[in-house]
């Protein structure tokens, strides 16, 4: 965890936290890249990247397709929850 996380292009995207696993197939599903806001741990976010997406992931870094997140729009893509879902309530 802690990898740094690039578009194909190079716009950095920000670090892996974590990884979802498709529980019916064991499969890796999504990543979870913490985005940086304008003020560092503040305004942060996270993003859920499927594994369809990712180029290259390597000791140094992961890489992604282009298209994952639109440029300048971070807050449109896919956001995960910060609570854990075992303390999550069905709404």
């Amino acid at each position: 965890m802690g990898l740094p996380v690039r578009t194909r292009s190079g716009s950095p995207l920000g670090k892996l936290t974590d990884l979802v696993i498709d529980t019916e197939t064991g499969r890796l599903a999504f990543l979870v890249v913490r985005t940086r806001g304008l003020i560092p741990g503040f305004l942060d976010q996270e993003l859920r990247i499927a594994w369809t997406q990712v180029i290259s992931l390597g000791e140094k870094e992961i890489v992604v397709t282009d298209g994952t997140v639109p440029s300048g729009a971070v807050r449109l893509a896919i956001r995960v929850p910060t609570t854990p879902f075992a303390q999550q309530k069905d709404t």
